[in-house]
């Protein structure tokens, strides 16, 4: 039998999938209404099937089974801004999920992927052991032997018979205490030689340093002009085409004890021409896109429907504009910014792209 954690995650992914409507219900009593509000709602309907929204899933945030209300709510914001949906997470008082995670589990609802690593099937079948097997089998065999005198009467010209196992098992025992002894002082060896391993590897092969790529459209809020000020300082200011580099690079210091010394330095560009190396590809972490098709021409994925699921995608604008159809479409997260001299929200949203961004170098080894 399935259980219901992973039961109630298949339905809402076959929602996903087939576009079946999602209905919440609130409970008065005996009766149940639909309501529009999941903070008021006891119980979801996805598809044919009623699940209570407080009970546990197989899917699990930080270690922790995450109850079908904060699944479905992550579902119903997966067009949403990664800071939106934080922000109604807080005021619901529903758990929010960080963006790889987010990202991953809307990929998985999606049927872009066969598997998600944040689902785990906690379901365990008691299966019978070798031996309960036989002594199971051979106890059915000797019931029907008693309930048949004819039967009964054969078997006691039945003789056992042994297979290659049996045979190779023979009749003495023998201590293989030594084995566990000498496997142990080889995890001591394998232990004390790791380290240095790990050094020497890392000297003979450096780490080059992490990418960001942005896009050269000057209708690009986030460019080379001003990404320095906003992801260093914490402070948004309008795009200057004037003010780009003449080199066309911007390098990126932030500092973070989890990550190694080259990650602390990101390379910025909005020109992939000098990728003449598959190694640059490698090393992209994040693709900034104003929802313009051209910009990805001469990209290894020339497709954002691939690219973005393939490198972590990002969109800015401003607080209240309307977000293009196809940015919902690609897999990228938006990035609102307010107008004016309205700046207090810029360093939350700075910390928690930088918090994604720190998950994702680390998941490329650039982690200490």
């Amino acid at each position: 039998m399935e259980n219901n954690g992973i039961k109630s995650l298949k339905a809402l992914k076959d929602c996903a999938i087939s576009k079946k409507p999602i209905t919440l219900f609130k409970s008065e009593g005996d009766v149940k209404t639909e309501t529009d509000s999941i903070k008021d709602a006891s119980h979801v309907k996805l598809g044919d099937l009623e699940f209570e929204l407080d009970e546990l899933t197989s899917f699990y945030n930080e270690e922790v089974a995450q109850t079908l209300r904060a699944v479905v709510f992550c579902w119903m914001h997966d067009k949403s801004s990664i800071v939106d949906y934080k922000n109604e997470c807080s005021e619901l008082g529903i758990s929010d999920f960080k963006f790889l995670v987010k990202t991953e589990l809307s990929t998985w609802l999606v049927g872009n992927s066969e598997s998600c690593t944040f689902i785990k099937d906690d379901q365990v079948v008691d299966e019978p052991k070798v031996g309960e097997t036989v002594a199971a089998v051979e106890g059915t065999a000797k019931k029907h032997k008693l309930e048949d005198p004819q039967i009964e009467r054969i078997s006691q010209h039945e003789r056992d018979s042994i297979d290659h196992n049996a045979t190779l098992r023979g009749t003495k025992n023998i201590d293989f205490g030594y084995l566990v002894s000498d496997a142990k002082k080889l995890i001591v060896q394998l232990k004390r030689s790791k380290p240095s391993a790990q050094i020497k590897s890392k000297t003979l092969a450096p780490m080059k340093q992490p990418i960001i790529i942005v896009s050269p459209a000057t209708t690009a809020l986030l460019s080379l002009s001003n990404i320095k000020e906003f992801l260093e300082e914490g402070r948004y200011v309008e795009a200057n085409p004037s003010n780009k580099p003449s080199s066309g690079l911007v390098t990126l210091h932030h500092k973070s004890d989890r990550l190694v010394s080259t990650a602390q330095q990101i390379m910025v560009v909005d020109n992939v021409e000098m990728f003449n190396k598959p190694e640059y590809w490698d090393r992209v972490i994040a693709i900034f896109t104003t929802g313009q098709a051209w910009q990805f021409a001469k990209y290894k994925f020339s497709k954002p429907e691939i690219l973005f699921q393939r490198y972590a995608g990002f969109f800015v604008s401003y607080q209240g504009d309307p977000t293009p159809p196809k940015i919902k479409d690609w897999n990228v997260s938006e990035i609102k910014v307010d107008r004016g001299d309205k700046r207090f929200r810029d360093k939350m949203i700075v910390r928690d792209f930088w918090f994604d961004i720190e998950k994702i170098l680390v998941s490329k080894g650039y982690g200490k």
